[in-house]
């Protein structure tokens, strides 16, 4: 994958750069860098990665290089594995859009307490014949790898998931091979580190939710996870003050973000069409460890099962 430019032609900034992560973070080493670039340049399956991709990669493995390559692998080998999630990401596409439309992923301006980024997650379009899983999935991963490359690192992230304008259609739409791929990618391969999934829903949803993800929840996220019936249980987690206007808060209202997003995402349309060609190619994979086997569904010649994820 090429450096992404870092200006716009009017001047203005597009993306952050390594060096204010190593501003940021003084445990961030060149070194560390060097070292994780001469090992991606032995292993030629992977595509090339920038110094700012290496810094993000070691922060959210807490500086550990053994688990920041592995993350790496993931991370690659996830999104070439999966289509229906990491790739035709043109927000000029009007089947992007469609998603981009019942699917509001924004980041919150104000952080936690702990100085956490709080990602914000709702249906704007409630018609269940327009919802996906894998859909509003593409949509949290855009917005996702949009503000990491804008603004670098961050302490950790919270995501709330408000499914309180959900119905039992929408959660019937649920995909057992589709939830099980989210939950690797989300606990495998994101570079990120997360501090705690809040989901507003009924208690009817909240079942049929258990039952989709807990086979796949490792016990580290389940921790994290938690599930509220009002916007006056998720209060006791999260200041209401750094909600949306809409919801009591002092922040934008969710139409606003929702505008904000539409955006954003547009005006990184190439950002979101290169990144499509940032993942691995398993056909160049000298040994692909065992337990890939299983994550992604590569059969014993080496190619990619053919699943159907409709």
């Amino acid at each position: 994958m090429m450096e992404m430019q870092l200006f716009t032609p009017d001047g203005k900034m597009r993306f952050t750069n390594v060096e204010d992560e190593y501003e940021r973070n003084k445990d961030l080493h060149v070194e560390d860098v060097r070292s994780l670039q001469g090992w991606v340049e032995k292993q030629q399956h992977l595509p090339p990665v920038s110094d700012l991709q290496f810094a993000i990669f070691l922060h959210s493995c807490h500086w550990s290089m053994e688990q920041a390559k592995t993350t790496i692998d993931k991370f690659l080998t996830y999104r070439g594995a999966w289509p229906d999630f990491f790739a035709e990401r043109n927000p000029n596409d009007p089947k992007v859009r469609v998603n981009m439309d019942v699917a509001l992923c924004s980041f919150l301006p104000t952080r936690t307490a702990e100085n956490y980024k709080i990602l914000y997650a709702r249906l704007m379009d409630t018609n269940v014949d327009k919802f996906s899983l894998s859909g509003f999935q593409k949509v949290f991963d855009m917005c996702m790898m949009l503000e990491l490359m804008q603004k670098g690192t961050f302490d950790g992230f919270v995501l709330i998931s408000d499914l309180s304008n959900a119905s039992i259609g929408h959660a019937l739409k649920g995909d057992i091979l589709v939830s099980r791929r989210i939950l690797l990618y989300l606990q495998e391969a994101l570079p990120v580190r997360l501090k705690g999934i809040h989901v507003i829903t009924t208690s009817a949803i909240r079942n049929l939710i258990v039952a989709l993800v807990k086979p796949f929840l490792n016990k580290e996220v389940a921790r994290l996870l938690h599930f509220h019936d009002s916007i006056e249980s998720l209060c006791k987690f999260v200041p209401r003050e750094l909600l949306p206007a809409d919801l009591g808060g002092e922040g934008p209202t969710t139409k606003e973000l929702h505008d904000d997003m539409h955006e954003s995402f547009t005006e990184y349309a190439d950002f979101f069409v290169e990144q499509e060609s940032f993942v691995s190619n398993e056909s160049l994979r000298d040994l692909r460890p065992p337990y890939m086997d299983e994550d992604v569904g590569i059969g014993t010649g080496g190619s990619f099962k053919k699943l159907d994820l409709d």
